[in-house]
């Protein structure tokens, strides 16, 4: 590690960087690196629309028990809220964990992925993490998701080579001290001065 290298450690969510758990952040040289456990592009677009499907499928099931006056409907509606989070569930432990698995059984902490600090963009801490489109998979935790996240959350967007789009980092620090550290880093974001923190 050099002299002027800059490491954190966060929790990454489930954003899709495709990260997940603990991750290692670093910066050198105008240079990002995230390493952690990582799945992979078929199988989280699986995952996310899984739940997208589901999620959805919710509302017309009440909206057919309440015009039809059918209890059924409610249970149509019930098993498939239960279906929304028991997929959920499973890739957040599950798929994310055979990733931790694979790379402690390699010697490794996961894969690396890295990218020029000048092609971060769209730097937040707090909301707005779970954007484009992402808030749609998980509408009804989202309040508690983002008070959370609030002042601890850094979250921007980076090129992304196997999809030759920019994916969503979402990294949650320890303290909003380090959060605001990263933050800096990466690009131009200041919270209001009652809400800052020594890291």
């Amino acid at each position: 590690m050099s002299a002027r290298e800059k490491v954190f450690e966060a929790y990454s969510y489930r954003t899709s960087s495709r990260f997940g758990s603990r991750v290692k952040v670093s910066i050198d040289e105008g240079m990002v690196a995230v390493t952690g456990p990582r799945v992979g592009v078929l199988i989280y677009r699986l995952w996310i629309v899984v739940q997208v499907i589901v999620f959805w499928l919710i509302v017309p099931a009440l909206l057919a028990a309440a015009g039809l006056w059918d209890w059924r409907y409610l249970i149509l509606a019930l098993v498939l809220a239960v279906i929304h989070w028991a997929v959920g569930t499973f890739g957040a432990v599950s798929l994310w964990e055979l990733a931790n698995v694979n790379a402690f059984s390699e010697g490794t902490m996961g894969t690396t992925v890295e990218f020029p600090v000048s092609a971060v963009k769209g730097v937040k801490i707090g909301r707005g993490w779970a954007r484009n489109g992402l808030w749609l998979v998980i509408p009804l935790y989202m309040p508690g998701l983002n008070r959370m996240a609030e002042g601890y959350c850094v979250s921007f967007e980076a090129p992304e080579r196997e999809t030759g789009r920019d994916a969503v980092y979402a990294l949650h620090m320890q303290t909003k001290g380090m959060a605001q550290s990263l933050a800096n880093l990466l690009g131009e974001h200041k919270l209001p001065d009652e809400e800052r923190e020594t890291a």
